[in-house]
């Protein structure tokens, strides 16, 4: 008989960048209402798993002087319960990026909520930049992978894509896919690119990321860079959604592995000839803090 295959139709969600309004809580209610239609779009196209960009739950998602903007939401709370309530009736799990408050921890988390609309997970964010520091959110310290019912994703928000070993961990802890939500703007394209593609070379395994949109001529250099997509296990980019708003679908097999000889003189899924091949007995310099510790005191000279 014939092994049935590991399909997952993953949906990334590219949510305006900009949501006008005459007030903030007109501003936080238009794009509650986008976020529901974006999921609504999703789930009529049956998909296994959803992905939004991060702090989907705030209207602005570039940096704001108008610190009373940074509103955080309670997880759980009234933003999830509506969140969940899509979940459960389009039968999909969904990853959704916030600003948050999460057993009194005020941080960038992606909650991830499954089938049946129940929080299932809650990812926060390992390398928050200084600013957001400076706004009160606190750092993770674990990289943890979320077994699903469609696949075992491992998360990885904005900055933290910026280290190749946190893609290596969430890989040796069995991840199947990765997922890449973020704000990050186009100072430095070719640099985003090359480094979003080589966490699936690094580890063989896809990268779905999700990003903020502008309408039709809205996209100037500078801003948000937009292109949610899929990236595949060799590093090719398969499917994205531009510069524009709306919502990108793709399936992938998560049991059509690519094959390399890699390390090896025969031929394995590289996910597994990465692992066996590594030597992690010559990387416990990157395990020192004594070169974080040099480094930060020079930067704060």
């Amino acid at each position: 008989m014939k092994k049935k295959k590991h399909v997952v139709r993953v949906s990334a969600i590219q949510l305006p960048a900009d949501v006008e309004g005459p007030s903030f809580a007109e501003k936080q209610w238009r794009n509650l209402q986008e976020i529901r239609r974006m999921l609504a779009i999703a789930g009529e196209r049956r998909s296994d798993l959803v992905l939004f960009g991060e702090y989907a739950n705030l209207h602005h998602r570039t940096w704001s002087k108008r610190k009373n903007e940074y509103v955080p939401d309670d997880i759980p709370g009234p933003f999830t319960r509506v969140i969940a309530s899509a979940a459960k009736k389009y039968r999909m799990n969904v990853v959704i990026p916030m600003f948050g408050r999460c057993k009194n921890v005020l941080s960038s988390f992606a909650v991830i909520l499954d089938r049946s609309g129940m929080i299932s997970g809650c990812y926060q964010k390992t390398h928050p930049t200084e600013q957001e520091q400076a706004m009160g959110i606190m750092a993770g310290n674990d990289l943890p992978v979320f077994s699903l019912d469609c696949a075992k994703i491992g998360i990885m928000t904005c900055m933290d894509i910026e280290y190749p070993e946190v893609a290596q961990v969430l890989m040796l802890h069995g991840a199947e896919m990765l997922l890449f939500p973020h704000v990050q703007a186009s100072w430095g394209e070719v640099d985003w690119e090359i480094r979003y593609r080589a966490r699936a070379i690094d580890t063989g395994l896809y990268v779905v990321s999700a990003c903020y949109g502008y309408p039709d001529g809205g996209w100037q250099p500078g801003k948000m860079i937009g292109r949610s997509g899929v990236v595949g296990r060799d590093g090719l980019i398969l499917a994205e959604i531009g510069r524009g708003i709306g919502v990108l679908s793709f399936e992938m097999d998560l049991d059509n592995k690519r094959v390399t000889h890699f390390f090896f003189s025969e031929m394995y899924d590289r996910t597994m000839a990465v692992t066996a091949s590594r030597r992690p007995e010559l990387y416990h310099d990157l395990a020192d803090l004594s070169y974080k510790q040099k480094a930060f005191r020079l930067i704060r000279r």
